[in-house]
C-alpha cells in the first residue's frame, strides 16, 4: 500500500457559496486554508534557523582556525587588486574572496566574523532548498528535507568555515530552481534568472561548471520532449557564461595557472566516490564508523529498489534531481583520472541538496507507517552524526592550531619553532605570540611555490637550521626521523650554549 502525500496536502476546492453580507464577512475557504498552510511552513523555517544557529554556537563557530580558513584570511587581508592577484595564483575563483573582504571591512577581521558570512549563506539556502524540493515533493516532505538539511553534519561543518562552500550550495540551489522552472514552464523570466545564476556560480567555484554540464546533458536527453527554443536558449546561456568567464581565465593563465600552489591529491578510487555520499549523509566520522557506514550501501540500494513503485512515472523534476545528485560527482571523478586529481568531498557539496531530496522522495513513496518511522530515523541519524562529528576527538578533519600555538609560546628566544609542513604556517601564526622564531621544514620563504618534501635534501635543510641553534647532532637525528615519517607536527627545537641539558624535541599538536 502506498500513499500520495501530494494529494494529502492539496486543499479541496471550496464550493461556490455566496458570502454573507455585512461587516463580519468571512474569507473564502481557499484563502483561509492558504493562510493556515503558510503557518507551518514559516514555523519550520524558523526551526531550521534555530537549529543552524544553535549548532554553530555550540559546536563549530569558535573552533580553531582551519588551514583553508587561514588562506582565506590571508588573501582577504590584501587590497582588492592584490586579492585578485593572489587568488589568480591559487586554484579558486574570486567572487567569494571579494565578498569576504567586503564583509570583513564592514564587520570585523576575526575568524568568527569571517565564518558568519558562510553561516548567512547556509541560512539563505534553506528557503531556496524548500522551493526546489517542492518541485518534486509535497509540502510535508519538503519541510522534512530542509530540517534534515539544517541538521546535516556536512552542512553544519562547511556552513561554519570561512570558505566558499556554503555559497556554492546557495548559488547551485538558485540555479536548480530556475532550471526546474525552465524545463516545466519555459518562462522567459526563469531563463533570465538561470542565466544570471550560471554566471555567478562560475565565479564561486570551478565545480559549478560540472553542475552546468549536468544540466546541459539533461536538457539534451530531454530534447525530444522540449521545444527547440529551449536548446537555443541553453546554448545562449553557455555562450554568456563563456564570455563572462573569459577575462578571469585569461588573467588566471597570465598568472601561471596556479602552477606553484596547486595541491597534490591522490587519484580517487571507488571508495573515495562512496565516501562522498557517506559524508553527505553522516558527516566526517572516524575510520571505524565510516567503514561500517559505507558497508551498508548495498543494503540501502536493495531497499531503494524494493520500494520503487511499479508503473511509477519519472517526472522531469525527479529525473533532474537524479542527474544533479550523481552526474556532477561522476564527472569530477572521471576528470580526476583523465586530467588531474582534485576529488574532494567538499568540492562536491553542490550535489548534497539533490541527494537529500532523493532520499526523502524515496521515503515518501513508502506506506504511511513505514515512511514516518524511517523519516524519524533519518532525522535521528543526521542529528547523531552532527553530535558525534563535533564531539569525537577522532574526527579526521579536526585541526587545532590554537593549541599548538599555545604550546609553542613556552619556547625561549634562543629556541626554534619548526612546522614540518610549510603551508601550516598561516593558521599557526594566526594564534602564535611567542618569543621564539618560527620557520618551516623544508624552509619556505613564502614568495615562491611551496617546496616539496625531499628526503635527499632533508639533511641539508636540517643542517642549515641547526647551525644557527647550536645543536647539530640533535637535528641530524630526531628531526630527520620525524619529518621523514610524513607527520604534520609542531616541533620545538631547544638550542643555545646553556641548554645542553634539555636538548630535544617537543611534539605538539598534530596540525593536519
Amino acid at each position: 500500500m502506498s500513499i500520495d502525500l501530494q494529494s494529502a496536502v492539496r486543499p479541496a476546492e471550496a464550493p461556490s457559496v455566496p458570502l454573507r453580507q455585512g461587516p463580519a464577512q468571512q474569507a473564502p475557504r481557499g484563502i483561509q486554508w492558504s493562510r493556515a498552510g503558510r503557518a507551518p511552513v514559516v514555523a519550520v523555517h524558523l526551526l531550521c534557523l534555530g537549529i543552524i544557529v544553535l549548532g554553530s554556537r555550540l559546536a563549530f563557530l569558535h573552533n580553531s582556525t582551519r588551514l583553508d580558513e587561514a588562506q582565506s584570511l590571508w588573501q582577504t587581508d590584501h587590497s582588492y587588486g592584490a586579492l585578485l592577484g593572489t587568488v589568480a595564483k591559487d586554484v579558486h575563483v574570486p567572487l567569494y574572496h571579494v565578498v569576504l573582504r567586503t564583509w570583513r571591512l564592514a564587520f570585523g577581521f576575526d575568524i568568527e566574523t569571517a565564518r558568519l558570512l558562510s553561516l548567512v549563506f547556509l541560512i539563505a539556502s534553506v528557503p531556496v532548498l524548500y522551493l526546489v524540493a517542492r518541485k518534486c515533493l509535497s509540502r510535508p516532505w519538503a519541510l522534512l528535507t530542509i530540517v534534515v538539511f539544517s541538521c546535516s553534519p556536512f552542512m553544519q561543518w562547511y556552513g561554519n568555515e570561512a570558505r566558499m562552500y556554503s555559497m556554492l550550495v546557495l548559488v547551485t540551489l538558485v540555479s536548480q530552481y530556475f532550471f526546474l522552472t525552465v524545463i516545466t514552464t519555459g518562462r522567459t523570466s526563469a531563463w533570465t534568472g538561470y542565466a544570471v545564476s550560471a554566471v555567478v556560480g562560475a565565479y564561486v567555484h570551478y565545480f559549478f561548471f560540472f553542475v552546468l554540464l549536468a544540466q546541459g546533458l539533461y536538457l539534451l536527453a530531454m530534447s525530444r520532449r522540449l521545444p527547440r527554443a529551449a536548446l537555443v536558449r541553453m546554448a545562449g546561456v553557455a555562450l554568456l557564461v563563456g564570455a563572462a568567464f573569459t577575462p578571469w581565465f585569461l588573467y588566471f593563465r597570465a598568472n601561471g595557472s596556479a602552477s606553484g600552489t596547486r595541491p597534490s591529491f591522490a587519484t580517487p578510487t571507488s571508495i573515495d566516490y562512496s565516501n562522498v555520499y557517506s559524508q553527505f549523509l553522516f558527516g566526517f566520522q572516524s575510520d571505524a564508523i565510516n567503514t561500517d557506514l559505507v558497508s551498508l550501501w548495498p543494503i540501502l540500494v536493495l531497499a531503494a529498489l524494493a520500494g520503487v513503485r511499479r508503473g511509477g512515472k519519472l517526472d522531469r523534476a525527479l529525473a533532474y534531481m537524479i542527474a544533479a545528485a550523481f552526474v556532477p560527482v561522476l564527472l569530477a571523478f572521471l576528470a580526476s583520472h583523465v586530467v588531474t586529481p582534485f576529488f574532494l568531498s567538499r568540492y562536491m557539496i553542490a550535489a548534497l541538496p539533490a541527494v537529500l531530496i532523493l532520499v526523502v522522495r524515496f521515503l515518501s513513496g513508502l506506506t504511511k507507517p513505514v515512511a514516518r518511522t524511517l523519516a524519524v530515523g533519518l532525522l535521528a541519524v543526521t542529528v547523531i552524526g552532527t553530535v558525534v562529528q563535533a564531539a569525537n576527538p577522532a574526527t579526521p578533519v579536526e585541526e587545532d592550531y590554537r593549541a599548538a600555538a599555545q604550546l609553542a609560546e613556552g619556547a625561549r628566544p634562543q629556541d626554534l619553532v619548526v612546522l614540518s609542513s610549510p603551508f601550516t604556517i598561516y593558521p599557526f601564526e594566526y594564534y602564535y605570540d611567542g618569543a621564539a622564531r618560527v620557520t618551516t621544514l623544508p624552509v619556505w620563504d613564502r614568495q615562491g611555490p611551496i617546496p616539496a618534501f625531499d628526503a635527499a635534501q632533508l639533511p641539508q635543510d636540517v643542517e642549515a637550521l641547526s647551525q644557527g641553534r647550536g645543536c647539530p647532532e640533535f637535528r641530524r637525528t630526531s628531526v630527520a626521523v620525524r619529518c621523514a615519517s610524513g607527520c604534520d607536527d609542531l616541533l620545538i627545537l631547544h638550542g643555545g650554549a646553556d641548554s645542553s641539558s634539555d636538548l630535544g624535541v617537543e611534539r605538539g599538536a598534530k596540525l593536519g
